[in-house]
């Protein structure tokens, strides 16, 4: 009995002075200097609101999320409308990216669009799930393709190849696609690399929104791959889809045509190649320049 009466004793406290205490732990929060305590402190919420959302703000952050991003989050959530408890949903969204070790930029991003268009807090976090889940089978394809001997050149590639991959996958390029894609990419030698797999899976994606069916968007970009064609050329597909589709073809007989003219296209060398001749070009006329007379004029007046 003197248990549960220091049960209920306790529970009076906490209902005659949550309040306050409420206040207390934000000000302190708001001792150490940070964006998420100031954001709190403006925001036009209930003390019980505040305290929510500090919680789940700090266990976000601690996640490995950018304070900064948090805040942001939070206070365009509180200029919508968006109760405590439905902004607290959206930033486990955020947070759980970030525990599978997925780029959450993407996430985030969908996250502030759905914000800024008034959608539903449950329908933005039902799309920011969808979209979390393409990270986890994007991730993984790029995971296989480094096995399979994909190379990662340069700190970031394979994050970004990651976030262009999620981003085909979203627009409808089915996962099987992309895996024979990614070994396109692999089977061509010394130009397998995690920078021609984004740049495949992005005009394969953006052929796709052109009008092109999966398979035959992943088929002429893959043609491309195989055949060695630069950067710039894989990117030049788009225009070469759309000026034949205005000649009056189908999006599908364009990419078949597109493709027989790949195949039997010379094929151009690779970027880096291509700065190094353009280099080579550059500095060959200042070597020719270079024979200097003047030291040879003043040998005379010594």
């Amino acid at each position: 009995m003197a248990t549960l009466r220091c049960v209920g004793i306790a529970a009076l406290v906490l209902m005659a002075f949550g309040v306050p205490f409420v206040s207390q732990a934000i000000a302190q929060e708001a001792a150490r200097p940070g964006e998420l305590s100031r954001t709190l402190e403006a925001a036009n919420l209930s003390p019980e609101g505040k305290a929510l959302l500090l919680a789940k703000g700090i266990e976000v952050v601690r996640a490995g999320v950018a304070e900064s991003e948090v805040a942001g989050l939070i206070q365009r959530g509180v200029a919508r409308g968006i109760q405590p408890a439905e902004l607290v949903s959206l930033l486990e969204v955020v947070a759980r990216a970030k525990r599978q070790d997925l780029p959450v930029g993407p996430v985030l991003d969908k996250v502030k669009e759905g914000l800024a268009k008034r959608v539903p807090a449950v329908r933005i976090a039902g799309v920011a799930s969808r979209l979390s889940g393409e990270l986890v089978m994007s991730r993984d394809l790029v995971r296989r393709a480094e096995r399979d001997g994909i190379r990662v050149e340069a700190a970031g590639e394979r994050q970004r190849a990651t976030e262009t991959v999620a981003d085909a996958l979203g627009k409808g390029v089915p996962p099987e696609e992309m895996e024979n894609l990614s070994r396109q990419v692999a089977r061509s030698g010394a130009r397998a690399t995690m920078s021609r797999l984004e740049v495949g899976a992005q005009v394969t994606a953006d052929l796709v929104s052109m009008g092109l069916s999966p398979r035959e968007a992943s088929e002429t970009v893959g043609a491309a791959l195989v055949r060695g064609l630069s950067r710039r050329d894989i990117e030049g597909l788009r225009e070469r889809l759309g000026q034949a589709m205005k000649r009056g073809g189908s999006a599908d007989a364009g990419a078949k045509h597109l493709r027989e003219e790949i195949r039997s296209e010379r094929p151009e060398k690779a970027d880096k190649l291509e700065k190094m001749d353009k280099l080579e070009k550059i500095e060959k006329p200042e070597k020719m320049e270079k024979p200097e007379k003047p030291p040879k004029v003043e040998r005379p007046g010594r």
